[in-house]
């Protein structure tokens, strides 16, 4: 007797606290983002100073103060588009479900696919995705960065110690709410440690800064080798923002091969995601407290 078909009744859900669920995403005014976008990037240093006729020192009134000078840090910055591509082959149905399967398939693949190729650079086997997290050179285009150097700031260190060090410098350079990007693998790590917690649906550290939890992140390190086994590198940014297209498929005259009677669907949409003056790397030992 044959069993009867049916439609798959569970329902995907996205794993949370993924890449696109922790950036910035405004509203492009165009689609010409597409084609890739460039900023004027601003990072102040910032300094202080006095007014010598209204200060004391406790010792006498003070020198004439130093003269002002530039601190803020201006550069031309750049990122590039990646499409997120899902492939089906079947005999022809109509071109609602052909396009619906295609969607569902697309849908359960795109923010791993988007993360992989956010945290190593490469779409196609070619490294074409800037910025991106694992980068030992710098990349420009013209007076443009594209890439920049990820620096590492300890290596080896138990997680509360790593991360630390790492906020610290992302404070230092940055001086607002960043990005930790973390493997999932050293999740339970943080969270054995106390070092996240849920806030309003996203994951922050205890310096207050957004974690971003990839399942296709990679941890590899800046020099895009894997680490040893029980170790990963994390990253910190500046805040990120991301744009994204509408899903698009192929037209069915496209897809369909006569010889074969053969339904060729895809599904794609494309992203590019860039982020403000940071790239910090450190490398930690998972694993729980020992005391």
């Amino acid at each position: 007797m044959a069993r009867q078909l049916i439609d798959l009744p569970a329902v995907f859900t996205p794993l949370p606290y993924g890449l696109w669920d922790s950036i910035q995403t405004p509203s492009p005014d165009s689609v010409h983002w597409q084609q890739g976008v460039t900023w004027i990037e601003r990072c102040p240093t910032g300094d202080t100073t006095y007014d010598e006729c209204l200060s004391v020192t406790g010792t006498g009134a003070p020198p004439e103060p130093p003269a002002k000078t530039p601190n803020v840090d201006q550069e031309f910055r750049g990122a590039t588009p990646v499409t997120v591509i899902a492939e089906f082959q079947c005999t022809p149905v109509g071109l609602g479900e052909a396009q619906s399967v295609a969607q569902d398939a697309l849908a359960r693949i795109e923010q791993h696919q988007l993360e992989t190729a956010f945290w190593t650079g490469p779409a196609a086997d070619q490294a074409v995705v800037f910025p991106h997290r694992a980068a030992d050179t710098e990349v420009l285009d013209g007076d443009v960065v594209l890439q920049s150097v990820a620096s590492p700031v300890v290596t080896g260190a138990d997680v509360a110690a790593a991360l630390g060090a790492l906020e610290q410098e992302l404070a230092d350079c940055y001086k607002g709410q960043g990005l930790i990007h973390v493997p999932r693998t050293a999740l339970p790590t943080l969270a054995a440690w106390k070092l996240v917690r849920e806030d309003g649906g996203r994951l922050v550290t205890p310096n207050g800064n957004l974690i971003v939890a990839g399942g296709g992140y990679t941890g590899t390190g800046p020099d895009g080798a894997t680490p040893a086994d029980g170790t990963t590198w994390i990253y910190a940014t500046g805040a990120a923002f991301g744009y994204r297209s509408n899903v698009y498929f192929t037209q069915v005259r496209d897809s369909l091969n006569r010889a074969t009677n053969t339904l060729r669907m895809q599904a794609e949409r494309t992203y590019l995601i860039g982020f403000e003056c940071c790239l910090l790397a450190a490398h930690i030992v998972l694993g729980v407290p020992t005391e």
